[in-house]
């Protein structure tokens, strides 16, 4: 839920403040740069300057006041999302269905269709994020600075924060992108000084009695001004000033209580126990404190300027001053500690109530009501999943007692490990939830326990134990369990397929049968669709067309596996490829038509940018590949690739290539290489591999090229890749013709067999030229009659031991003259030697 109050520049009244012409040079001068940042201790005026500033200013500017709970990735851009909104309309829904890519960590392909809609429009714009010291997540952080790497020159973000930017900013500084203000230029000077008191607060002080306190206070605007109310208060300002003294913390303790002391007992109460809540309103008031009339007192703190901000035009939400608040709270606890759980409480039923999730278990927390707090992250599990940065943050904060008697919620827990890569972390805790499953209350749940520890075992590569949780959930809970299709409706890709895992396809084929073969008989089982896409896309691989064919037409026809976006994309994908591989290219793209009108999902558009990828693709392969993909398709050559699926990535190389950018495709490649090698993909290795020396190849590098094509036949060999290099056709054959050349001159003398480049040569010449065949080499009965040739038998006497015609002996030779692209009886028999069939 977005909270329009976040939304509002702050209100200031210009008659309390001082015109501050040195602040505006630097805050014009941030029209020309990516970016402004204003950082100094609280209290040093950075909110009111810019809210002044932008007053003034014919920009049209957006604002988002940050908090705690805008911590988490989605949160924090989907407030940016809406704030844009405001002014460029339609922003948001183009630019909110790439959200749902954040749920991985991965940030590239949201920050660059950020960017893409934001270059589309041509007015300026002033984008500003208050307080962002509130924001402590590195991955928060390194899509800013990806961000600003990319953001267009009309775009000026400003930034205020009690701390220094966490995210890079040297090269913006070097390079005059940006504008540093800090504690130096945003504290008062004497002469600001003198106009505050004197004009502004109407305080007849003398030049010496404001420089002794603006030199006491360092400048620092809001201990001048709660001297400020203090003095108008006070009867004698010599003796006020001589006793003002003390660092900031005790100048501001000091100089709240002297303000607080002196409000009534009702006041004094409100105060105290409303500022347990970050944002409040007269309903929400009311509740917290008992009182009917919360709403006129709120409009009268705010007349007196008691540290209160309204946050909207109605004046219904406020807040306090930050420091004001935290002197608040800590008088609070001290003065209410009997009483503190029973107001956080009510204040977090009402928020609960209105929809105010977030902030709801946040105040449970604030008291330490742990049980609590877990209770309502279970009540509102379905609502609050999708919020994975502040609900681990929650669930890591919550001591082990509290998940005792809450399944679901350690279920979830478990799962936002995974998507974390916690793997560890992930296999421990279901470890724990194993000792407990001769538990009475824990024995209903053994199957999903044992399904997630499966799954942990899985992407642990540790098979042979997947296998054996896999037999012990399918003996607990054989009709399946609703963890296995948790956000399977999602775009929550964080790997193209589960082949990834595998460094040897041998083993995945024996793992994904043998399952295959337990559930595929099973009645409304739609987790087997995952395995059979994994096993389609296998047997395509090793070219098994047919076969693979069978297995994605089950999920396509299958009606208990349509309601899965995830499960019915990978299966028209796998028929798409199929069909292309077959020779039929108008029902390649049919099927990834088709697919689009099925998918029901909130992450629809992530979905239909992956369907768009494998169209480019496909028509990369049919030579009509249209450049306009490049700049719809979300990615970029220059990304920090995240550790997830690549596909899109790879597609993106080939399309470089053919738009002759060779070297952008050879830059993206080695950064895919070293992030698949790192992770020891031989899945992706092969096809990165593949695609490096395609692009050697096309810049003439031919050296580099054999290379690479010798190191992806090295890793492709053991498990028979073949699919993989005769789809990259004729130059692929080209290669292959050059390295078998190299090694037949002794120029490369690696361990890559000629054998297995031989055998990938002539499945790409078949597919050529007869497209839509099996692909398979010479028939056992051609073989045969090519070892009589080589026993020097002519077609007569072949014909007499086979028992056929002369006829069809010459029609066996003529399709085996084909398939070896030979023309003769001694050109087939040195193939064949050289194949090492004779």
């Amino acid at each position: 839920m977005i909270l329009s109050t976040k939304l509002h520049i702050p209100q200031t009244r210009r008659d309390d403040l001082v015109e501050r012409a040195a602040i505006n040079v630097l805050l014009n001068k941030g029209l020309k740069s990516k970016l402004t940042s204003l950082t100094a201790p609280g209290g040093y005026g950075k909110t009111t300057a810019l809210s002044q500033w932008l007053q003034q200013s014919v920009i049209p500017a957006v604002w988002i006041s940050l908090g705690p709970q805008d911590n988490d990735l989605i949160e924090f851009w989907s407030y940016t999302i809406a704030a844009i909104n405001s002014k460029i309309p339609q922003f948001a829904e183009t630019v909110t269905p790439y959200l749902s890519s954040l749920k991985s960590g991965a940030f590239e392909s949201f920050i660059s269709a950020m960017i893409c809609e934001l270059e589309n429009h041509s007015d300026e714009l002033v984008l500003v994020w208050d307080d962002y010291h509130a924001i402590d997540h590195a991955s928060i952080h390194a899509s800013v600075a990806y961000f600003l790497g990319y953001l267009p020159t009309h775009i000026h973000l400003y930034v205020t924060s009690r701390a220094e930017m966490p995210f890079p900013t040297a090269r913006l500084q070097t390079t005059g992108q940006m504008v540093k203000i800090t504690i130096q230029e945003l504290r008062f000077q004497l002469a600001e000084g003198v106009r505050y008191f004197q004009e502004c607060m109407g305080l007849p002080l003398s030049g010496d009695k404001i420089a002794d306190l603006v030199n006491r206070t360092e400048g620092w605007i809001s201990g001048l001004y709660l001297a400020a109310i203090s003095l108008q208060r006070s009867g004698n300002y010599s003796d006020f000033i001589r006793g003002f003294s003390g660092q900031h913390r005790s100048i501001s303790d000091y100089l709240f209580q002297e303000v607080f002391s002196l409000q009534s007992s009702e006041i004094q109460s409100f105060l105290l126990e409303t500022s347990i809540v970050d944002r409040i309103n007269g309903p929400l008031c009311e509740t917290v404190t008992g009182r009917t009339n919360c709403q006129e007192l709120l409009e009268m703190l705010e007349q007196h300027n008691l540290f209160i901000v309204s946050l909207d035009d109605q004046r219904e939400w406020y807040r306090y001053h930050h420091l004001f608040s935290e002197f608040l709270r800590r008088l609070f606890r001290q003065r209410y500690a009997g009483q503190s759980k029973e107001l956080h409480v009510k204040a977090a039923r009402w928020l609960e109530e209105h929809g105010f999730l977030e902030e709801a278990v946040e105040q449970l927390f604030m008291d330490g009501q742990h049980h609590e707090a877990s209770t309502m992250i279970e009540k509102h599990l379905q609502n609050l999943h999708v919020k994975r940065g502040v609900l681990y943050r929650w669930l890591r904060e919550l001591p082990e007692t509290c998940f005792t008697g809450k399944p679901g919620i350690q279920f979830l827990y478990v799962k936002v490990m995974v998507e974390t890569n916690e793997l560890e972390l992930a296999q421990a805790r279901l470890r724990l939830m194993e000792d407990k499953l001769s538990d009475q209350e824990w024995k209903p749940y053994a199957g999903n326990v044992h399904f997630l520890s499966a799954a942990v075992s899985f992407y642990r590569r540790d098979f042979r134990r997947a296998n054996e949780y896999f037999e012990v959930f399918d003996r607990h809970t054989p009709e399946g369990s609703y963890v296995q299709m948790i956000e399977a409706n999602s775009y929550s890709m964080y790997f193209d397929t589960l082949l990834s895992f595998f460094n040897d396809l041998h083993d995945a084929e024996r793992f994904f049968y043998k399952w295959i073969k337990v559930w595929e008989a099973r009645d409304n089982y739609p987790y087997v669709g995952f395995f059979y896409n994994t096993y389609s896309l296998l047997l395509y691989e090793w070219n098994r067309l047919e076969e693979a064919e069978v297995y994605a037409e089950r999920v396509l026809r299958s009606t208990c596996m349509q309601p899965y976006a995830l499960i019915l994309l990978s299966a028209s994908i796998n028929a798409a490829r199929i069909c292309q591989a077959k020779g039929d290219s108008a029902k390649a793209f049919e099927w990834l038509e088709w697919v689009k009108p099925k998918i029901d999902s909130v992450d629809k558009r992530m979905f239909m940018r992956r369907i768009e990828a494998e169209k480019a693709n496909l028509s990369l392969a049919n030579g009509s590949f249209d450049e306009r993909w490049l700049q719809t398709c979300g990615i970029k050559h220059t990304d920090t690739i995240p550790p997830g699926p690549i596909k899109e990535y790879l597609i993106l190389a080939n399309a470089l290539m053919e738009q002759g950018e060779v070297d952008d495709a050879l830059h993206l490649l080695e950064q895919l290489y070293q992030l698949v090698d790192k992770a020891d993909r031989i899945w992706d290795k092969v096809k990165v591999t593949i695609l490096q020396s395609m692009a050697f190849y096309q810049k003439g590098d031919m050296t580099n090229a054999v290379m690479k094509l010798e190191a992806a036949l090295q890793s492709a060999e053991p498990g028979k890749y073949i699919r993989s290099f005769v789809d990259e056709g004729a130059k692929m054959a080209e290669l292959l013709r050059e390295y078998i050349r190299q090694r037949q001159t002794g120029a490369n003398r690696k361990t890559a067999s000629t054998r297995y480049a031989r055998e990938l040569l002539l499945l790409i010449s078949d597919s050529m030229n007869e497209t839509g065949s099996s692909g398979a080499l010479i028939t056992k009965q051609e073989l045969k009659i090519l070892k009589m040739i080589d026993m020097g038998l002519s077609n007569k006497q072949i014909a007499e031991q086979l028992q056929i015609t002369a006829e069809t002996v010459k029609s066996h030779l003529k399709s085996m003259y084909r398939k070896l692209h030979v023309n003769s009886r001694e050109q087939a028999l040195k193939q064949g030697k050289e194949l090492q069939w004779l």
